[in-house]
């Protein structure tokens, strides 16, 4: 195996062992047995485990960047719906590894973390301003979005725990959130975000 393809096998085995255990949880020794390889030869691609969780994260970054693009074509809101299930179905899937990562106190929160983390939110921002009807949207519309964002990852987070409704039921009432919120923001142009996504 060649040495890209050897690192990108470790950091695939750390990504699953994350959809298995809090990455706190997982250590050089767990990714060897996993991918069957000695625990020095982790170490020759990967100095500690900080580096290996955090090329493990961006990994999981970039996989999750092309879900949060919806298909074109559909209307605004569909978009965001779409957008939405993704990052449900996406946080579910790595469920250990995202609770750790929002819960306050973690021993994985680093500061590489939390960048990776941010361009996240970025993203989602990027993707609510653009499908807003505005450019740009009003102060109070963006930070409307972005505590709507912050509402998001905790209603995940406490779904991930309690599953107190399906998965597609969480995305509606997190896009009608969305919706009063921006609609709440007392901006013109919010108004007519409201009103071109109801219906």
């Amino acid at each position: 195996m060649s040495p890209a393809r050897r690192r990108e096998d470790l950091v695939r085995t750390t990504l699953r062992l994350f959809s298995e255990r809090s990455p706190e949880r997982v250590s050089p020794e767990d990714v060897a047995a996993a991918a069957d390889v000695s625990r020095a030869l982790v170490y020759r691609y990967f100095s500690d485990m900080d580096e290996l969780r955090t090329a493990a994260l961006r990994s999981a970054v970039d996989e999750l960047a092309p879900r949060l693009a919806p298909p074109a074509g559909l209307p605004a809101a569909e978009q965001v719906r779409t957008a939405l299930r993704a990052f449900i179905s996406f946080a579910e899937e790595y469920a250990p590894a995202y609770t750790a990562l929002l819960r306050g106190g973690s021993k994985v929160s680093t500061e590489r973390t939390e960048a990776l983390i941010d361009e996240v939110r970025g993203q989602v921002l990027e993707l609510l301003a653009e499908r807003s009807g505005t450019e740009p949207p009003s102060p109070r519309a963006l930070l409307a979005m972005r505590c709507w964002i912050s509402a998001v990852e905790s209603a995940v987070l406490i779904w991930i725990e309690e599953r107190p409704m399906p998965a597609g039921e969480l995305a509606d009432w997190l896009l009608d959130q969305l919706l009063a919120m921006v609609g709440a923001s007392g901006a013109g142009e919010a108004g007519a975000f409201t009103a071109r996504h109801i219906g």
